[in-house]
């Protein structure tokens, strides 16, 4: 399982499955960076992935099939992720060892860290800091059974995971391709999806914390529907903006309270942090996943944490002059892309450690 780090780019696609769609990024690499060759997205049915386990292999085989058919892909190499409570992501710090001492002190080190039986899950690491006598490695573990879940589902489809990566990483793969030179103060990478709310502290180059919480927009949907009683697609589309005969107003005071349960879960993974960060403070917020578009929340959430908070804007840096899109579209596409865009950027390889 490869995890960190970006390449020299091959044929390869990000593909990201999630819960409520299937998303496809193929980008080129050329001496002026990164274009942008194809995209595409397929809705999945709110059955085929419940917190995220594939309920329905053949639903979400399908839907990746037409996915990259729909972006006219032909390369059969996959970059894919995953993101929930089955993965762990810790900074642990070490005694300075060799190159050759350090996978051996990982797996002894693991053990006190990770929740899960070794012998059940993926490890990975990133050496993120040295001194002297002294080295700070994140720490990744994945259980099996999920990440093979998931390849399952790909090489069903008939292609190739040439790359697992988690969600969490791939957010942090964009932002710093677009914002490169953000490496002075910590920022918060929060992608909020459908079913899972992904964030990744990141400051000067490496993620100092991340953590997955089972919150996202399908919590404001399930709150429009109740409270409206209408049909959970009809909601959807309703705080999506589309015309389904509901008044914006008669959605506000269910948004805002999921919106006030959206805070309050991010403030719990603010005080998790401040109690394994030594000094850090975060200093700006940065939003991706669906939940990112919904009218007002950027203010709504600025004004609860007391710090800037802004959309992503994964194809900021990328050139997208052939697939011909307005700004507008790229902007209103972006928070939606930001993790398939962050995987499409990974190569097998690419992980240095």
């Amino acid at each position: 399982m490869a995890l960190f780090g970006l390449g020299k780019k091959p044929a390869t696609f990000g593909l990201d499955i999630g819960a409520s769609s299937i998303k496809v990024v193929e980008l080129v690499q050329g001496r002026g960076g990164y274009a942008l060759r194809s995209h595409a997205l397929v809705t999945l049915p709110r059955d085929a992935i419940i917190e995220g386990s594939i309920r329905k292999p053949e639903v979400v085989t399908d839907a990746i099939r037409e996915c990259v058919r729909k972006a006219g892909i032909t390369s059969l190499a996959a970059v894919v992720s995953v993101s929930g409570r089955d993965s762990i992501v810790k900074r642990v710090p070490l005694p300075k060892v060799s190159v050759k001492e350090l996978a051996d002190a990982i797996l002894l080190e693991a053990e006190h860290h990770i929740p899960f039986a070794i012998d059940e899950v993926f490890l990975d690491y990133q050496v993120v800091g040295e001194t002297a006598n002294a080295m700070s490695v994140v720490l990744v573990a994945t259980k099996k059974v999920k990440v093979l879940e998931y390849v399952a589902a790909v090489e069903e489809a008939g292609l190739d995971a040439a790359v697992v990566d988690l969600d969490a990483f791939a957010i942090q793969n964009q932002f710093e391709l677009n914002q490169p030179g953000d490496g002075n103060e910590a920022v918060a990478l929060i992608d909020i999806g459908a079913a899972v709310m992904k964030t990744n502290v990141v400051h000067g180059g490496a993620s100092i914390f991340a953590r997955d919480v089972p919150f996202g927009g399908n919590n404001y949907t399930d709150a429009i529907a109740a409270r409206l009683g209408i049909p959970f697609e009809k909601a959807e589309a309703a705080k999506q903006g589309q015309e389904v005969g509901v008044s914006w107003d008669d959605l506000v005071p269910a948004l805002e309270a999921v919106s006030r349960d959206l805070s309050l879960e991010v403030q719990r993974t603010f005080d998790y942090f401040a109690s394994t960060a030594e000094s850090e403070r975060i200093g700006r917020i940065v939003l991706s996943g669906g939940c990112a578009k919904l009218a007002g929340i950027e203010d709504f959430l600025a004004s609860a944490w007391g710090v800037p908070v802004e959309q992503a804007r994964p194809f900021s840096a990328i050139d997208c002059g052939d697939a011909q899109l307005s700004d507008a579209e790229l902007h209103d596409l972006g928070p939606v892309f930001a993790v398939a865009l962050g995987l499409g950027l990974r190569t097998p390889g690419d992980k240095s450690t």
